[in-house]
């Protein structure tokens, strides 16, 4: 799959299943979660994840998180 506009953020916290909070350039963001399951394994706070910013925007948020870096590897 290729993505235009991608960002990199450090992840935060995950108040629900459909929202995470991610530090961009020292900005608190909330971003949308495209992957509704647990994920626990990978998103831990400071883990650096890489967002799509939307073009749309009608959206309550401005980027998708899609990807993840697991911590340790």
């Amino acid at each position: 799959m290729k993505y235009k506009n991608i960002k990199k953020g450090i992840f935060k916290s995950r108040p629900n299943r459909f929202i995470a909070i991610v530090n961009i350039e020292g900005n608190d963001e909330t971003v949308h979660v495209k992957n509704t399951g647990r994920c626990k394994e990978l998103l831990i706070p400071g883990s650096q994840v890489i967002l799509s910013i939307s073009d749309n925007t009608a959206r309550k948020t401005k980027y998708d998180l899609i990807a993840v870096y697991k911590q340790g590897l």
